[in-house]
């Protein structure tokens, strides 16, 4: 019996799966996210392997993208970035062409520091960061207020955060 072809004209394969976390790369992980200057030997002696093996761990966890990048998470009081918008926009058209434009567009905002595709009432959810309600303003007349394809957008702002974190948690 002849067996059957896979179709024509498909993508390439994707590429084989990464290795799956074991309980090591999990706990580097988790304390790669509350710290990624470490050293490299507090964090061998933390997840319990000699320096060597951790940094071959780290270096293919960086490799195989469970690290996307190394960051310093700014204190946005001490920088004058006080204002936290959450900003809700619904499209007035939702064809392919026109959310990629958005998101191109959005992206290139500096204070946006998300944006997010959801699902509900609205088309995306910005998290908009700026020094005061005078920026704020300039940020809505000057990239809101500009972008024609906007039916409507509301605006809720931060009184108190209460939790903060980046890091996801993994079960060691």
């Amino acid at each position: 019996m002849k067996k059957p072809q896979p179709p024509r004209n498909l993508k390439s394969p994707a590429p084989p799966p990464p290795e799956p976390l074991d309980r090591i790369d999990r706990k580097i992980l988790n304390r790669l996210q509350r710290d990624a200057a470490i050293p490299n030997q507090d964090l061998a002696d933390a997840v319990g392997l000699s320096p060597a093996p951790t940094s071959r761990r780290v270096k293919r966890l960086k490799e195989e993208g469970y690290i996307a990048r190394e960051v310093a998470l700014v204190d946005p009081a001490r920088v004058g970035s006080t204002l936290i918008a959450f900003v809700s926009v619904e499209l007035d058209r939702q064809r392919e062409d026109v959310l990629r434009a958005f998101e191109r567009h959005i992206s290139t905002q500096p204070e946006v520091q998300q944006c997010y595709f959801v699902t509900g009432e609205t088309d995306y959810m910005l998290i908009v960061v700026c020094r005061d309600m005078d920026h704020y303003n300039q940020f809505v007349r000057q990239v809101l207020a500009q972008e024609h394809n906007i039916k409507r957008f509301r605006s809720s702002f931060n009184l108190q955060r209460i939790k903060f974190d980046t890091g996801i948690y993994l079960e060691e």
